[in-house]
Protein backbone atom coordinates (compact mmCIF):
# COMPACT_ATOMS: atom_id res chain seq x y z
CA UNK A 1 0.00 0.00 0.00
CA UNK A 2 1.42 3.36 -1.36
CA UNK A 3 1.45 6.16 1.25
CA UNK A 4 1.86 9.94 0.77
CA UNK A 5 2.63 11.65 3.72
CA UNK A 6 3.68 15.14 2.79
CA UNK A 7 6.21 16.86 5.04
CA UNK A 8 8.54 19.69 4.90
CA UNK A 9 12.32 19.08 6.66
CA UNK A 10 14.57 20.89 7.80
CA UNK A 11 17.99 21.85 10.41
CA UNK A 12 18.53 24.84 13.14
CA UNK A 13 21.70 26.02 13.17
CA UNK A 14 22.24 24.14 16.64
CA UNK A 15 21.52 20.88 14.75
CA UNK A 16 17.75 20.32 15.63
CA UNK A 17 15.22 17.95 13.09
CA UNK A 18 12.41 20.68 12.59
CA UNK A 19 9.18 18.53 10.43
CA UNK A 20 6.72 19.98 8.92
CA UNK A 21 3.21 18.26 8.18
CA UNK A 22 -0.27 20.54 6.93
CA UNK A 23 -3.23 19.14 7.27
CA UNK A 24 -6.27 21.98 7.66
CA UNK A 25 -9.52 19.25 7.95
CA UNK A 26 -9.24 20.34 11.80
CA UNK A 27 -8.37 23.42 13.54
CA UNK A 28 -5.80 21.19 15.99
CA UNK A 29 -2.00 21.04 15.81
CA UNK A 30 0.32 18.70 17.24
CA UNK A 31 3.49 19.59 18.78
CA UNK A 32 5.85 16.50 19.30
CA UNK A 33 9.24 16.13 20.35
CA UNK A 34 11.49 12.84 20.52
CA UNK A 35 14.87 12.72 22.38
CA UNK A 36 17.36 10.19 21.35
CA UNK A 37 17.86 8.58 24.49
CA UNK A 38 16.31 5.51 26.44
CA UNK A 39 17.56 3.31 28.87
CA UNK A 40 19.91 2.16 27.11
CA UNK A 41 22.21 5.26 27.22
CA UNK A 42 22.34 4.89 30.78
CA UNK A 43 24.78 2.19 32.41
CA UNK A 44 25.36 -0.03 35.85
CA UNK A 45 24.02 1.28 38.65
CA UNK A 46 22.35 4.55 37.11
CA UNK A 47 19.75 2.97 35.76
CA UNK A 48 15.98 4.53 35.41
CA UNK A 49 17.54 8.13 34.73
CA UNK A 50 15.49 8.16 31.24
CA UNK A 51 12.40 7.64 32.46
CA UNK A 52 12.74 9.71 35.91
CA UNK A 53 13.34 12.63 33.46
CA UNK A 54 10.03 11.80 31.88
CA UNK A 55 8.65 13.04 35.17
CA UNK A 56 11.15 15.46 35.82
CA UNK A 57 10.31 17.68 32.32
CA UNK A 58 7.18 18.12 33.83
CA UNK A 59 8.18 19.91 36.77
CA UNK A 60 8.85 23.51 35.69
CA UNK A 61 11.71 25.18 33.73
CA UNK A 62 13.34 28.58 34.23
CA UNK A 63 10.38 30.77 33.03
CA UNK A 64 7.29 27.63 33.59
CA UNK A 65 6.60 27.19 37.29
CA UNK A 66 5.80 23.45 38.61
CA UNK A 67 3.23 21.47 37.00
CA UNK A 68 2.45 25.00 34.85
CA UNK A 69 2.91 22.65 31.78
CA UNK A 70 0.35 20.74 32.05
CA UNK A 71 -2.13 23.28 33.72
CA UNK A 72 -1.46 25.89 30.61
CA UNK A 73 -2.23 23.15 27.85
CA UNK A 74 -4.57 21.64 29.82
CA UNK A 75 -6.40 25.21 30.82
CA UNK A 76 -7.20 25.14 26.42
CA UNK A 77 -8.67 22.41 26.09
CA UNK A 78 -4.96 20.60 24.92
CA UNK A 79 -3.69 17.04 25.54
CA UNK A 80 -0.67 16.82 27.02
CA UNK A 81 1.75 13.57 27.86
CA UNK A 82 4.87 12.22 27.25
CA UNK A 83 6.60 7.99 27.54
CA UNK A 84 9.97 6.60 27.78
CA UNK A 85 11.42 3.66 25.97
CA UNK A 86 14.53 1.52 25.40
CA UNK A 87 15.96 4.34 23.10
CA UNK A 88 13.83 7.30 22.90
CA UNK A 89 11.94 9.39 25.23
CA UNK A 90 9.18 11.84 23.83
CA UNK A 91 6.71 14.88 24.69
CA UNK A 92 3.93 15.51 22.74
CA UNK A 93 0.89 17.90 22.96
CA UNK A 94 -2.60 18.86 20.81
CA UNK A 95 -4.02 21.84 20.93
CA UNK A 96 -6.08 24.16 18.96
CA UNK A 97 -3.86 25.91 16.27
CA UNK A 98 -4.16 28.95 17.65
CA UNK A 99 -2.25 28.30 20.60
CA UNK A 100 0.66 26.68 18.64
CA UNK A 101 3.03 29.19 19.90
CA UNK A 102 2.29 28.38 23.48
CA UNK A 103 3.22 24.89 22.88
CA UNK A 104 6.39 25.76 21.50
CA UNK A 105 7.52 28.01 23.55
CA UNK A 106 6.85 25.57 26.67
CA UNK A 107 8.95 22.88 24.75
CA UNK A 108 11.63 24.85 24.11
CA UNK A 109 11.72 26.36 27.47
CA UNK A 110 12.34 22.99 29.66
CA UNK A 111 14.62 21.82 26.67
CA UNK A 112 16.76 24.82 26.65
CA UNK A 113 16.43 25.79 30.54
CA UNK A 114 15.31 23.30 32.45
CA UNK A 115 18.13 22.74 35.05
CA UNK A 116 18.09 26.39 36.55
CA UNK A 117 14.58 25.49 38.33
CA UNK A 118 16.03 21.68 38.58
CA UNK A 119 16.04 21.28 42.61
CA UNK A 120 16.47 18.72 45.20
CA UNK A 121 13.11 18.86 46.32
CA UNK A 122 11.75 18.32 43.08
CA UNK A 123 14.15 15.74 42.20
CA UNK A 124 13.07 13.75 46.04
CA UNK A 125 9.98 14.27 44.83
CA UNK A 126 9.84 12.53 41.82
CA UNK A 127 12.02 10.12 42.93
CA UNK A 128 9.68 8.83 45.66
CA UNK A 129 6.61 9.29 42.46
CA UNK A 130 8.94 6.91 40.06
CA UNK A 131 9.77 4.63 43.04
CA UNK A 132 5.80 4.38 44.00
CA UNK A 133 5.00 3.43 40.62
CA UNK A 134 7.63 0.90 40.30
CA UNK A 135 6.03 -0.31 43.33
CA UNK A 136 2.73 -0.60 41.73
CA UNK A 137 3.99 -1.92 38.42
CA UNK A 138 6.75 -4.29 38.69
CA UNK A 139 7.10 -5.22 42.26
CA UNK A 140 3.54 -5.86 43.73
CA UNK A 141 2.05 -6.79 40.08
CA UNK A 142 1.60 -10.31 39.49
CA UNK A 143 4.01 -11.52 36.90
CA UNK A 144 5.53 -7.52 37.34
CA UNK A 145 8.97 -8.57 36.86
CA UNK A 146 8.61 -11.09 33.87
CA UNK A 147 10.23 -8.33 31.76
CA UNK A 148 13.06 -7.55 34.00
CA UNK A 149 13.57 -10.85 34.63
CA UNK A 150 13.84 -11.91 30.42
CA UNK A 151 16.08 -8.79 30.26
CA UNK A 152 18.54 -9.56 32.57
CA UNK A 153 19.05 -13.50 31.34
CA UNK A 154 18.58 -12.41 27.50
CA UNK A 155 21.28 -9.96 27.49
CA UNK A 156 24.91 -9.82 29.62
CA UNK A 157 25.29 -7.15 32.93
CA UNK A 158 27.54 -4.94 30.24
CA UNK A 159 24.92 -4.84 28.01
CA UNK A 160 22.63 -1.92 27.23
CA UNK A 161 19.68 -4.09 27.60
CA UNK A 162 20.28 -5.51 30.63
CA UNK A 163 18.07 -3.53 32.72
CA UNK A 164 14.34 -2.35 32.66
CA UNK A 165 13.20 0.95 31.33
CA UNK A 166 11.98 2.27 34.97
CA UNK A 167 15.27 1.47 36.50
CA UNK A 168 16.50 -0.78 39.64
CA UNK A 169 14.84 0.53 42.92
CA UNK A 170 18.18 1.25 44.30
CA UNK A 171 19.81 3.25 41.49
CA UNK A 172 16.67 5.28 41.59
CA UNK A 173 16.88 5.92 45.49
CA UNK A 174 20.31 7.03 44.62
CA UNK A 175 19.98 9.32 41.70
CA UNK A 176 21.92 12.69 43.27
CA UNK A 177 21.27 16.15 41.48
CA UNK A 178 24.23 15.91 40.15
CA UNK A 179 23.62 12.82 38.24
CA UNK A 180 20.59 13.64 36.25
CA UNK A 181 22.23 16.92 35.70
CA UNK A 182 24.93 15.22 34.16
CA UNK A 183 22.43 13.55 31.90
CA UNK A 184 20.89 16.43 30.67
CA UNK A 185 23.32 18.37 29.37
CA UNK A 186 24.68 15.38 27.85
CA UNK A 187 21.51 13.97 25.78
CA UNK A 188 18.59 16.48 26.13
CA UNK A 189 20.29 18.47 23.40
CA UNK A 190 18.92 20.33 20.30
CA UNK A 191 21.07 18.10 18.16
CA UNK A 192 19.71 14.96 19.91
CA UNK A 193 16.24 15.80 19.30
CA UNK A 194 13.88 15.87 16.26
CA UNK A 195 10.70 18.23 16.31
CA UNK A 196 7.62 17.59 14.22
CA UNK A 197 4.58 19.93 14.26
CA UNK A 198 1.15 18.48 12.50
CA UNK A 199 -1.97 19.98 11.84
CA UNK A 200 -3.07 23.30 10.98
CA UNK A 201 -0.40 25.77 11.15
CA UNK A 202 0.91 28.72 8.93
CA UNK A 203 4.28 27.43 7.41
CA UNK A 204 5.94 31.00 7.63
CA UNK A 205 4.76 31.84 11.12
CA UNK A 206 5.61 27.82 12.69
CA UNK A 207 9.18 28.33 11.17
CA UNK A 208 9.60 32.08 13.09
CA UNK A 209 8.41 30.50 16.19
CA UNK A 210 10.86 27.63 16.45
CA UNK A 211 13.39 29.38 15.42
CA UNK A 212 12.84 32.10 18.01
CA UNK A 213 12.71 29.64 20.59
CA UNK A 214 14.57 26.87 20.07
CA UNK A 215 17.49 28.51 17.85
CA UNK A 216 19.19 30.57 20.42
CA UNK A 217 19.04 27.06 22.30
CA UNK A 218 22.99 25.96 22.50
CA UNK A 219 24.09 22.38 21.34
CA UNK A 220 26.77 20.01 21.85
CA UNK A 221 29.13 19.10 19.74
CA UNK A 222 28.13 15.23 20.49
CA UNK A 223 26.46 12.79 21.62
CA UNK A 224 28.02 9.51 22.83
CA UNK A 225 27.91 6.25 20.92
CA UNK A 226 26.18 3.41 22.99
CA UNK A 227 28.69 0.64 23.52
CA UNK A 228 26.34 -2.58 22.49
CA UNK A 229 28.43 -5.48 24.00
CA UNK A 230 25.59 -7.92 23.27
CA UNK A 231 26.73 -10.88 20.68
CA UNK A 232 24.89 -13.95 22.34
CA UNK A 233 22.81 -14.91 19.85
CA UNK A 234 22.82 -18.39 19.19
CA UNK A 235 24.76 -18.93 22.23
CA UNK A 236 22.47 -21.84 24.13
CA UNK A 237 18.99 -21.59 25.84
CA UNK A 238 18.42 -19.87 29.09
CA UNK A 239 16.02 -21.16 31.82
CA UNK A 240 14.73 -19.56 34.44
CA UNK A 241 11.78 -20.52 37.09
CA UNK A 242 10.66 -17.60 39.01
CA UNK A 243 7.82 -18.28 42.14
CA UNK A 244 5.81 -15.35 42.99
CA UNK A 245 2.30 -14.68 44.39
CA UNK A 246 0.24 -16.03 41.64
CA UNK A 247 -2.31 -18.20 41.22
CA UNK A 248 -1.83 -19.57 37.60
CA UNK A 249 2.07 -20.49 36.22
CA UNK A 250 2.73 -18.20 32.96
CA UNK A 251 5.54 -18.92 30.27
CA UNK A 252 8.24 -16.46 28.56
CA UNK A 253 9.79 -17.49 26.05
CA UNK A 254 12.18 -15.11 24.57
CA UNK A 255 13.97 -15.20 20.99
CA UNK A 256 16.57 -12.89 20.00
CA UNK A 257 16.13 -10.88 16.51
CA UNK A 258 17.75 -8.37 14.57
CA UNK A 259 17.20 -4.78 15.30
CA UNK A 260 14.31 -2.77 14.55
CA UNK A 261 14.12 -2.14 10.73
CA UNK A 262 16.05 -5.26 9.45
CA UNK A 263 14.59 -7.29 7.15
CA UNK A 264 14.18 -10.15 9.75
CA UNK A 265 12.50 -7.95 12.25
CA UNK A 266 9.74 -6.78 9.89
CA UNK A 267 9.26 -11.05 8.95
CA UNK A 268 9.21 -11.47 12.54
CA UNK A 269 7.11 -8.78 13.65
CA UNK A 270 4.57 -10.18 11.09
CA UNK A 271 4.84 -13.58 12.07
CA UNK A 272 3.77 -12.10 15.16
CA UNK A 273 0.78 -10.83 14.41
CA UNK A 274 0.21 -14.04 11.88
CA UNK A 275 0.51 -16.17 15.54
CA UNK A 276 -1.95 -13.61 17.86
CA UNK A 277 -3.48 -11.02 16.60
CA UNK A 278 -7.35 -11.81 17.25
CA UNK A 279 -9.62 -14.78 18.39
CA UNK A 280 -8.87 -16.94 15.07
CA UNK A 281 -5.17 -16.71 15.24
CA UNK A 282 -3.16 -20.11 15.94
CA UNK A 283 -2.14 -19.20 19.43
CA UNK A 284 -5.59 -18.43 20.63
CA UNK A 285 -7.12 -21.11 18.40
CA UNK A 286 -4.96 -23.74 19.12
CA UNK A 287 -4.15 -23.02 23.21
CA UNK A 288 -7.16 -21.02 24.77
CA UNK A 289 -10.02 -22.40 22.60
CA UNK A 290 -9.38 -25.53 21.26
CA UNK A 291 -7.46 -27.70 23.56
CA UNK A 292 -8.16 -24.84 26.20
CA UNK A 293 -4.61 -25.24 28.12
CA UNK A 294 -3.98 -21.65 28.43
CA UNK A 295 -6.06 -18.42 29.20
CA UNK A 296 -4.40 -16.05 27.13
CA UNK A 297 -1.68 -16.73 24.28
CA UNK A 298 0.15 -13.94 22.37
CA UNK A 299 3.32 -12.89 20.78
CA UNK A 300 4.68 -9.63 20.09
CA UNK A 301 8.31 -8.25 19.43
CA UNK A 302 10.40 -5.56 20.55
CA UNK A 303 11.00 -3.09 18.62
CA UNK A 304 14.44 -1.49 19.48
CA UNK A 305 18.17 -0.65 18.05
CA UNK A 306 20.85 -2.74 17.75
CA UNK A 307 19.43 -5.95 18.81
CA UNK A 308 15.59 -7.33 19.65
CA UNK A 309 13.60 -9.64 20.61
CA UNK A 310 10.42 -11.83 19.94
CA UNK A 311 8.64 -12.81 22.85
CA UNK A 312 5.62 -15.67 23.44
CA UNK A 313 3.23 -15.50 26.25
CA UNK A 314 0.77 -17.75 27.79
CA UNK A 315 -1.03 -18.02 31.33
CA UNK A 316 -1.69 -21.82 31.93
CA UNK A 317 -5.51 -22.57 32.94
CA UNK A 318 -5.84 -23.52 36.42
CA UNK A 319 -4.57 -27.04 36.89
CA UNK A 320 -2.62 -27.30 33.70
CA UNK A 321 1.15 -28.15 33.87
CA UNK A 322 3.46 -25.69 32.77
CA UNK A 323 5.35 -28.56 30.76
CA UNK A 324 2.13 -29.24 28.87
CA UNK A 325 1.64 -25.60 27.99
CA UNK A 326 5.19 -25.20 26.65
CA UNK A 327 5.13 -28.33 25.01
CA UNK A 328 1.52 -26.62 22.93
CA UNK A 329 3.31 -23.68 22.30
CA UNK A 330 6.47 -25.31 20.65
CA UNK A 331 4.14 -26.90 18.38
CA UNK A 332 2.57 -23.88 17.33
CA UNK A 333 6.33 -22.42 16.42
CA UNK A 334 7.35 -25.72 14.77
CA UNK A 335 4.26 -25.65 12.47
CA UNK A 336 5.53 -22.65 11.28
CA UNK A 337 9.35 -23.88 11.08
CA UNK A 338 8.01 -26.59 8.63
CA UNK A 339 6.24 -24.57 6.53
CA UNK A 340 2.69 -24.65 7.43
CA UNK A 341 1.49 -20.95 6.40
CA UNK A 342 -1.28 -20.73 4.05
CA UNK A 343 -1.09 -17.85 1.63
CA UNK A 344 -4.32 -16.73 2.92
CA UNK A 345 -3.52 -16.13 6.04
CA UNK A 346 -0.50 -13.99 5.22
CA UNK A 347 -3.44 -12.24 3.01
CA UNK A 348 -5.30 -11.90 6.20
CA UNK A 349 -2.36 -10.05 8.20
CA UNK A 350 -1.16 -8.13 5.24
CA UNK A 351 -5.10 -6.75 5.41
CA UNK A 352 -4.77 -6.46 9.12
CA UNK A 353 -1.35 -4.36 8.99
CA UNK A 354 -2.91 -1.41 7.01
CA UNK A 355 -5.82 -1.45 8.21
CA UNK A 356 -4.55 -0.80 11.29
CA UNK A 357 -1.94 2.00 9.53
CA UNK A 358 -4.88 3.71 8.58
CA UNK A 359 -6.67 3.96 11.70
CA UNK A 360 -3.88 5.09 13.23
CA UNK A 361 -3.33 7.62 10.64
CA UNK A 362 -6.44 9.25 11.03
CA UNK A 363 -4.73 11.16 14.44
CA UNK A 364 -3.07 14.03 13.81
CA UNK A 365 -1.09 13.23 17.20
CA UNK A 366 0.19 10.07 15.25
CA UNK A 367 1.29 11.16 12.22
CA UNK A 368 3.66 13.59 14.66
CA UNK A 369 4.61 10.59 16.16
CA UNK A 370 4.84 8.51 12.96
CA UNK A 371 7.24 10.65 11.14
CA UNK A 372 9.90 11.44 14.66
CA UNK A 373 9.85 7.32 14.18
CA UNK A 374 11.07 7.69 10.92
CA UNK A 375 12.98 10.40 11.51
CA UNK A 376 14.82 9.57 14.47
CA UNK A 377 15.65 5.48 14.20
CA UNK A 378 16.00 5.70 10.28
CA UNK A 379 17.26 9.67 9.39
CA UNK A 380 14.16 9.64 7.25
CA UNK A 381 11.04 10.62 7.91
CA UNK A 382 9.75 9.66 4.10
CA UNK A 383 10.29 5.54 5.91
CA UNK A 384 6.83 6.46 7.24
CA UNK A 385 5.31 6.60 3.34
CA UNK A 386 7.52 2.66 2.65
CA UNK A 387 6.99 0.76 5.91
CA UNK A 388 3.83 -0.99 4.47
CA UNK A 389 5.14 -1.79 1.80
CA UNK A 390 7.86 -4.23 3.47
CA UNK A 391 5.19 -5.69 5.49
CA UNK A 392 3.12 -6.41 1.92
CA UNK A 393 6.54 -7.57 0.10
CA UNK A 394 6.76 -10.50 3.26
CA UNK A 395 6.81 -14.03 1.47
CA UNK A 396 6.09 -17.31 2.78
CA UNK A 397 9.05 -18.37 2.42
CA UNK A 398 10.97 -15.70 4.21
CA UNK A 399 8.61 -16.66 7.01
CA UNK A 400 9.80 -19.67 6.80
CA UNK A 401 13.55 -19.11 6.63
CA UNK A 402 13.29 -16.42 9.41
CA UNK A 403 11.34 -18.96 11.98
CA UNK A 404 13.87 -21.87 10.87
CA UNK A 405 17.10 -19.33 11.47
CA UNK A 406 16.13 -17.76 14.87
CA UNK A 407 12.92 -19.47 16.41
CA UNK A 408 15.72 -22.12 17.84
CA UNK A 409 16.85 -23.49 21.03
CA UNK A 410 20.02 -22.19 21.19
CA UNK A 411 18.42 -19.12 20.97
CA UNK A 412 16.50 -18.34 23.36
CA UNK A 413 15.44 -17.47 26.98
CA UNK A 414 12.66 -19.25 28.45
CA UNK A 415 10.89 -17.83 31.91
CA UNK A 416 8.60 -19.89 33.56
CA UNK A 417 6.56 -18.24 36.43
CA UNK A 418 4.98 -20.61 39.17
CA UNK A 419 3.00 -20.34 42.17
CA UNK A 420 4.36 -20.23 45.28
Amino acid sequence: MNLNIKYDEYRLSNGMRVILHKDKSTPIVSVNVWYHVGSWNERPGKTGFAHLFEHMMFQGSQNVGSDMHFRLLQSIGGSVNGSTSFNRTNYYETVPSHYLELALWLEADRMGFLLPAMTQAKLDNQIDVVKNERRQTVDNQPYGTWLEKILETAYPADCSYHWPIIGYMDDIDNASLQDVSEFFKTYYSPANASLCIAGDFDDVEAKEYVEKYFGPIAGVKSIPAVKNTFSGQFSGEKRENVKDNIQLPRIHMAYHIPAFGEKDWYTADFLSDLLSTGKSSRLYHSLVYKQQLAQDAYAFTFGTEGTALMVFVATAQNGVPIEKLEKAMQKEIDEVIVGHVENSEIERINNQIDAQKLRELQSISHIADSLNVAAVHFDDPGYINRELDIYGAITKEELLNMAQKYLTENNRVVLNYLPK
